[in-house]
């Protein structure tokens, strides 16, 4: 554990030195988040708000999680790094949860303030076990889907490429709240159907999470033969 946690102080002081990574990581989620918010009117339907909060989230999840994920294993890997730390006592597993640890607490704590914003501005408070799914699941997805975009990717420039595929599949999420279910065949559809029960009511959150489950599995997969500790 002391030395997950030296890996992540260090990974942490890395993440913020990267401009790219720290505007994209940490400011992107929140200015869309505010501005999504501030769209809506006062008497805005529970449907409204839902498509809203799951823009929020899926923006934090999408860039603090999925981006920084592929951006910093991609330059770490390049600049040698995870070979240094790999000839050490630290074992595979403890390397990255060390590097992944900034990431997950960044997102979990973006995703935690989405919520709270939006029921600042009216947004009706959502039911929190659904939210909670969606949040925890779909960080696991994008960590699985980040280590594994990492491996077909070069540098963190290089990421802003990369990434765009998964990125549109997290994003069109927001279609299960507008049109259906679906669209639960995208990666972010789970969840935004957990994030539409919570807010309306409506929908079967056990086939969300089934989806996600079904997204997690494969890009775990995708993970494991993709990845790579050195560069080519």
């Amino acid at each position: 554990m002391t030395m997950v946690l030296a890996l992540a102080r260090a990974e942490l002081k890395l993440l913020l030195r990267n401009k790219t990574v720290a505007v994209s990581s940490l400011l992107m989620p929140i200015l869309v988040g505010l501005w999504a918010g501030s769209t809506l009117p006062d008497d805005a339907p529970p449907q409204a708000w839902a498509i809203t909060l799951c823009l929020q989230l899926l923006m934090v999840l999408g860039f603090t999680v999925y981006f920084a994920v592929t951006a910093a294993l991609a330059s770490r890997r390049e600049d040698l790094y995870l070979k240094r730390l790999r000839s050490g006592e630290a074992s595979d597993a403890v390397i990255l949860a060390g590097l992944l640890t900034p990431v997950v607490l960044l997102g979990v704590l973006q995703s935690t303030l989405m919520p709270v914003i939006s029921i600042s501005m009216g947004a009706p408070v959502p039911e929190p076990l659904p939210l909670l799914g969606a949040l925890v699941l779909g960080t696991g997805l994008c960590l699985a889907a980040g280590v594994a975009t990492s491996g077909r990717t070069s540098s963190s420039e290089q990421a802003q490429i990369t990434t765009l595929p998964m990125f549109l599949g997290l994003m069109g999420g927001v279609l299960v709240t507008v049109v259906g279910p679906m669209w639960l065949l995208l990666p972010g559809g789970g969840i935004g159907g957990l994030i539409h029960h919570a807010v309306t009511g409506e929908g079967v959150p056990l086939s969300s999470a089934a989806s996600l489950l079904v997204w997690i599995a494969l890009f775990s997969v995708l993970a494991k033969s993709w990845f790579r500790w050195e560069p080519r």
